[in-house]
């Protein structure tokens, strides 16, 4: 079994809160299907701020079609976006800076149905929108970062980076290439004592 994890600065205080079990759609599903992961909820407290992270590893097989698709796997990934709504909803609702990050196996939009599921419920920034991944001969996105609540503001503007991984030939070290974004924290806030 595969899961999620999250590298944390060992200077940054966080703390993990449980798992979003409801990311795996074959929970209750007979033996025949392998459970999906679950998503890792971490939130960390850099500067005084704080920052609560899903960390995501979706259903493969629905990279671009639409939600309603026949295919059982699009079925399967429209599951796991409503349990994204819900948890995107409850950071709104609780006023967070957050972050959706991971491998989304979905070559997502601005307009692709399922982020404006998510963009119902929050105004978002969709880090990889509109651009092509130089990894892997330049295909569109997979591996995403969603910010929403104060992170939007913290993005630094043309921050996003992919990391190209050596491919020698017959060899790939991963079909993925690391993606990432650089955010400003405003100066340190004093957390409020108990």
């Amino acid at each position: 079994m595969q899961h999620t994890a999250l590298a944390v600065r060992t200077d940054i205080p966080f703390e993990q809160n449980p798992d979003v079990t409801a990311l795996d759609a074959y929970a209750t599903a007979p033996l025949t299907h392998h459970h999906l992961r679950s998503g890792l909820d971490v939130t960390l407290h850099p500067n005084g701020y704080t920052l609560r992270i899903l960390v995501v590893h979706l259903k493969a097989g629905c990279p671009d079609n639409l939600p309603h698709a026949t295919r059982p796997v699009c079925a399967t990934l429209w599951q796991q976006f409503a349990a994204l709504d819900d948890w995107v909803a409850a950071r709104t609702q609780h006023h967070e800076a957050f972050a959706v990050m991971g491998d989304f196996n979905r070559h997502l939009t601005a307009h692709d149905p399922l982020f404006l599921t998510l963009l119902r419920i929050a105004p978002l920034d969709l880090v990889t929108a509109g651009m092509a991944s130089p990894c892997q001969g330049g295909s569109y996105f997979i591996d995403h970062i969603i910010l929403g609540g104060a992170a939007r503001a913290w993005k630094i503007p043309n921050s996003l980076r992919v990391l190209s991984l050596p491919e020698k030939t017959g060899q790939t070290l991963s079909d993925h290439c690391p993606v990432s974004v650089t955010l400003h924290l405003p100066p340190a806030q004093t957390l409020p004592q108990p």
